[in-house]
């Protein structure tokens, strides 16, 4: 991968065709190994012109989240230093919990282009079309006891509702207990998963499908009034990679604020983005229908509601509109 990101980094810093000698002697390696690397960037998705006697000149990028695309709108410390991309995966989810059983550090970051059986909260499935948005999982190893972990959950919402007011300029809604919304239709939904014993996490897996650039063509039956995208809701198409590095960029920011001042904060955060206080709401809590008005929620990321007089505290359920 070294070799590849380089290749794209002399490419990128030449306006005119680049001679594969030119290539082969900053690297050190024979010019058919360049060659193999052009096709390999080639199947990665870039354009690249080849001219006989002259070399070759990048033409067009892929904008998809590849490592060496998202490490040049980084500036974090740990999280998306280290990121394992795949074409196509059962679930980033899955794999990451596999990656941290085997001891892999925190902040490494699995980044897939489709997903065969990705998933939501309640094993729901989580619709993953090839080529479109963000399937990602974070391993996170926080040094805190099982009870304090959800407003995790909160920090994966907080980021991808920065990154979405900074790169479309429109401000989105957040729904308890972990989704991202636009125009009231779903673009991001997280799942976080954990390993831990009874007194200690030994870690956590953070999930977000951020729809990106997907089309309403794009769109199953049975989501096609639930779901929008970024793409959908600005009719703009975004390089998956800038957003991708700005979302571990806020993640972090938000990770970090988590770890000094703990959830009770990232809660707050939550609460004050997402404007719920005074509401009234319905929540369908395994086929119970809970209406009240919203209190907020608690430094544990329950929610509150107020139901004839009585705060009655709601840790799992769906918020309905």
């Amino acid at each position: 991968m070294d070799n590849i990101k380089k290749i794209v980094e002399i490419l990128k810093a030449h306006k005119d065709y680049i001679s594969g000698d030119y290539i082969s002697e900053i690297l050190g390696v024979s010019r058919t190994a360049v060659w193999k690397y052009i096709k390999s960037l080639e199947k990665y998705g870039y354009r690249i012109n080849t001219l006989k006697g002259k070399g070759y000149m990048l033409e067009k990028t892929p904008g998809a989240p590849l490592p060496w695309e998202i490490e040049r709108f980084l500036n974090t410390k740990t999280i998306g230093r280290e990121i394992i991309y795949k074409k196509t995966i059962d679930s980033t989810n899955s794999f990451a919990f596999k990656l941290a059983l085997s001891g892999k550090p925190e902040g490494t970051c699995v980044i897939a282009e489709a997903q065969n059986s990705g998933r939501g909260r309640m094993q729901r499935t989580w619709f993953s079309p090839d080529g479109k948005n963000l399937y990602l999982s974070v391993i996170l190893r926080p040094y805190i006891e099982p009870a304090k972990i959800y407003p995790i959950t909160f920090i994966s919402c907080l980021a991808v509702y920065d990154t979405i007011e900074m790169v479309s300029e429109i401000v989105p809604a957040l729904k308890w207990p972990n989704d991202v919304l636009l125009n009231k239709k779903k673009v991001c939904g997280t799942l976080i998963e954990i390993s831990a014993e009874s007194d200690m996490v030994n870690f956590v897996i953070a999930g977000i499908g951020l729809n990106i650039n997907m089309e309403e063509k794009d769109l199953t039956e049975d989501i096609r009034y639930k779901a929008t995208s970024l793409y959908m809701e600005t009719k703009k198409v975004y390089d998956r990679a800038y957003i991708c590095g700005l979302m571990f960029n806020f993640f972090e920011k938000y990770y970090d604020i988590f770890k000094k001042a703990g959830g009770s904060e990232i809660c707050r955060l939550w609460e004050e983005r997402a404007r719920i206080n005074g509401k009234f709401i319905e929540v369908n809590q395994m086929g119970e229908i809970l209406k009240g008005i919203s209190n907020g929620i608690d430094s544990t990321g329950a929610l509150l509601l107020n139901i004839e007089g009585k705060t009655k505290r709601v840790i799992a359920g769906d918020i309905m509109f």
